[in-house]
């Protein structure tokens, strides 16, 4: 009886973690939480009111609901043409733009939970205006180096997510990756409306499983940080 009790147990046990085993809940700054199952996000508790949920159609992005003390007080449905695109003059309700945004990064880093780090949404918004913009690319070498030296000033005008605290105008961009991770950000901006050139740098750290453990944002005239990230990871359990 023990045996088969033992047997039981564990079969139930493997079957859980074999569920659960992509399920990983993430902390940043010791504040929100978010909440991935197999790499999707499915919901940010922001407090122990607030919250924020997401459902998918494969691995389209259909419905956003925010809820506050458990009650739902908004929500967003995101609806999509035959080629799995919304329409440019699609109306986004409140911010839900940017939850929209972050399903939709395409910068070529392998970082596991890339939806994150806002900088890989604003840097996407940038390369969206950029043409060609895959052949400034050294693909010759372990250490590659995407750098941008824009002939027109290529303004933030839908990027709400941003890695620079100051700034209106992108002059220079330059990204430093190794092993297709994204080690390094540099930056020229120009301050509006006084003109001012700002220089920026913004490094990410990686643990041994290549996540995102770690940010920061550098003044590089000042040497101030301007802004710092610490991620955790950690596992969660669903109940079959």
């Amino acid at each position: 009886m023990n045996k088969l009790f033992l047997i039981g147990f564990l079969f139930i046990f493997m079957s859980c973690k074999a569920q659960d085993s992509n399920n990983v809940i993430i902390t940043i700054n010791s504040k929100n939480n978010y909440y991935f199952k197999k790499e999707k996000l499915t919901a940010i508790a922001l407090s122990k009111n607030d919250s924020i949920s997401f459902k998918y159609k494969d691995t389209l992005l259909l419905k956003v609901e925010k809820y506050k003390m458990n009650k739902l007080i908004s929500q967003a449905n995101f609806i999509y043409d035959s080629n799995n695109k919304i329409s440019n003059d699609y109306i986004f309700s409140e911010d839900y733009y940017d939850y929209y945004e972050k399903f939709h990064t395409r910068i070529p880093y392998k970082n596991e939970y890339k939806l994150l780090d806002r900088d890989f949404v604003y840097i996407d918004t940038v390369l969206d205006q950029i043409e060609d913009w895959k052949k400034y690319c050294n693909n010759k070498s372990e250490k590659k180096i995407f750098e941008f030296k824009l002939n027109e000033n290529v303004r933030m005008l839908n990027a709400k997510f941003s890695p620079f605290v100051y700034g209106t105008i992108l002059k220079n961009l330059k990204l430093y990756v190794t092993d297709n991770l994204l080690i390094e950000i540099d930056a020229i901006l120009i301050e509006e409306p006084n003109g001012e050139k700002i220089y920026y740098k913004k490094y990410f750290e990686y643990d041994k499983e290549g996540r995102l453990s770690s940010s920061k944002t550098v003044n590089a005239t000042s040497g101030k940080i301007e802004s710092q990230d610490k991620i955790e990871y950690r596992k969660w359990f669903v109940s079959p």
